[in-house]
């Protein structure tokens, strides 16, 4: 039982001594209002309520108490009611339950102890009714933040899917795929999502006799990755007017990228630009693992480790252009990768690391393309365990490349 003295309680009754008794017995526990007759009654429910409860008298002149409960109802739907009267009569008291809300039916004279106790039990229900209220209120709230989360989510759904489809686009109109690779030119690519970080653009001169590549790994995944190269792309398609070195070419994807990228945003690459006027290769490293040269059968000839940062993450003055350049008689092939292959784990979470890596070069069987067999190394390696990152090998063939670009 809780009893609140803001509570109100109503007494109604056409006695005035019956009303100074309710004052006097129940005034000191209650808050108690009284009431000389159904008419004061009425306008205090309407000027000083509401009332938790109304105690009410059945036998009173004008309307009686079960027509004045049911006005009181109208009024003061919440309040809970008792009635009190002194003629037992079984029709009244079938009437009352009938025709009223009332909460219990009380003979008259009542003792206050009995009153005491009932009244207190209707500040419960009473209590009970609020709470049910409040937690009804507190639910529809609760339903419509649901709703409007819903409606957000569904719209974020939408968003998110039409930029997937968008990001799609772009790579299609923008990065060479397995279908479209020049011979010579071996990609492989096995996105972690939908749409990967990792991509790989090309550029040949119009007299066929310089070839610019670029392997790239972005941070992020989606529309996030598919901006950035969309942004790199354009810097590649200047090399159709303005042929430049690798050192130029990387400092102007830098360039763009910290002066149109937020903070953060950054890309790990190979470049390299294959001369056949002079049969050289030049490369620009940075941020990714080791490259390799190899020989014929897959053997490397040198590790080419990355000696500068990723693109994106210093500022011009603070840039890094720092090349190296190798007669294209020193070795087969270039091969490329990134992190992923090495990084991925295997059930007792081994990474398959470079060792294994090396290894599969060396003993790709004829027919293969090394980025297959490598690919097909990694996948035995990780059985069933969940692709860590995106995947991505290139292996450029010096020979092929430079007859297959004469032919194009």
């Amino acid at each position: 039982m809780t009893t609140i003295q803001t509570d109100k309680i109503l007494c109604i009754d056409d006695e005035e001594n019956i009303l100074h008794m309710f004052r006097r017995a129940l005034g000191r526990q209650f808050n108690i209002s009284t009431a000389n007759g159904s008419q004061q009654a009425l306008t205090l429910l309407q000027e000083n309520g509401p009332f938790a409860v109304i105690v009410v008298d059945y036998n009173m002149p004008g309307v009686n108490g079960i027509e004045l409960l049911g006005k009181a109802f109208m009024l003061s739907p919440d309040t809970v009611q008792i009635m009190l009267t002194g003629n037992i009569q079984l029709d009244v008291a079938i009437n009352a339950i009938n025709e009223t809300n009332v909460f219990r039916y009380l003979p008259k004279p009542c003792s206050m102890d009995l009153l005491r106790k009932v009244i207190n039990d209707a500040l419960d229900q009473f209590h009970l009714i609020q709470d049910k209220q409040r937690l009804t209120r507190e639910i529809e709230q609760q339903n419509l933040q649901l709703a409007a989360m819903n409606d957000e989510l569904t719209r974020q759904k939408y968003m998110l899917e039409y930029e997937l489809e968008m990001a799609k686009s772009v790579y299609g109109n923008i990065v060479l795929f397995d279908e479209n690779e020049p011979d010579g030119l071996d990609y492989f690519s096995a996105p972690k999502e939908i749409v990967g970080g990792d991509f790989l653009l090309s550029h040949f001169s119009k007299d066929r006799q310089l070839f610019y590549l670029m392997v790239g790994d972005i941070t992020g995944h989606g529309l996030q990755s598919a901006l950035v190269v969309s942004l790199i792309s354009n810097v590649f398609d200047d090399l159709n007017n303005n042929l430049i070195s690798i050192e130029q070419l990387a400092q102007n994807i830098n360039g763009k990228m910290c002066s149109k990228l937020p903070t953060g945003l950054f890309c790990s690459a190979v470049l390299a630009r294959l001369d056949k006027n002079n049969d050289s290769l030049t490369l620009w490293q940075g941020g990714m693992p080791n490259a390799f040269l190899l020989d014929a059968e897959g053997n490397i000839v040198e590790t080419l480790n990355s000696n500068n940062l990723p693109l994106g993450v210093l500022a011009e003055q603070d840039f890094s252009r720092s090349t190296r350049t190798y007669p294209l008689s020193c070795a087969n092939s270039l091969f490329v990768y990134s992190d992923g292959v090495t990084e991925q784990m295997d059930q007792n979470q081994t990474e398959f690391g470079e060792e294994r890596l090396q290894t599969a070069l060396r003993n790709t069987p004829s027919g293969w393309k090394r980025v297959d067999f490598v690919m097909s190394a990694l996948q035995a390696h990780q059985q069933d365990q969940p692709q860590a990152d995106d995947i991505s090998m290139m292996e450029m063939n010096f020979a092929r490349i430079s007859q297959a670009l004469a032919q194009i």
